[in-house]
């Protein structure tokens, strides 16, 4: 799987998530213009997100937090194929659990884990990023349900949605960040830490 086209076809047929091509470009494009030396990543899946941030950035360190030990041992054979082993450290686990133990200090961090639970990590994220620091997270628009929560649905996807809702509106009004929405893929923020 040598290309990032070969990747994601590689996830698409296992229905393994990975981030669509305009959040690619853009997750590119703001890590190639920040140059962040150590990168934290929640949700590593098969290393596709990981590589394309390592791409952009030749001389970042990246830690990323994943819990399915399948997906693991496909990232690490893919990282190894790039060549980026040596620059990738691999937490094994729940990121709810591994998260607010992480210490040091990150350049940037970008959020695609679990998607009911960015509220719960944000805090703990604010704590790891560098002043000047960019906050990435991906999903935020959650299928179009975000904005338009439906009442009148019991839905697996509501309570995630309302959860989602809660975080998109902290990291927009959160005085630690200036936060940019952008609508594509299914909604990113980009937040840089202030203060």
């Amino acid at each position: 799987m040598s290309t990032l086209e070969e990747l994601k076809q590689y996830a698409r047929e296992r229905y393994i998530p990975v981030m669509l091509d305009e959040t690619k470009e853009l997750l590119f494009e703001v890590v190639q213009k920040r140059q962040p030396r150590r990168i934290l990543e929640i949700g590593t899946a098969i290393g596709y997100s990981g590589i394309v941030m390592l791409s952009a950035a030749p001389d970042a360190l990246l830690n990323t937090v994943e819990m399915s030990e399948t997906a693991v041992a496909v990232a690490k054979a893919n990282f190894a194929e790039w060549g980026m082993s040596k620059r990738v450290n691999i937490f094994v686990g729940d990121a709810r659990q591994i998260v607010p133990q992480l210490t040091g200090s990150y350049d940037l961090v970008f959020l695609d884990g679990p998607k009911g639970q960015y509220e719960v990590f944000l805090p703990y994220l604010t704590e790891l990023l560098t002043v000047g620091g960019t906050l990435v997270c991906d999903n935020v628009l959650y299928k179009g349900l975000v904005e338009h929560v439906p009442e009148n649905k019991r839905h697996k996807h509501i309570t995630v949605a309302r959860n989602m809702h809660a975080f998109l509106e902290d990291i927009t009004a959160n005085s630690h960040y200036s936060t940019q929405l952008y609508r594509i893929g299914d909604g990113v923020t980009v937040s840089t830490k202030l203060k």
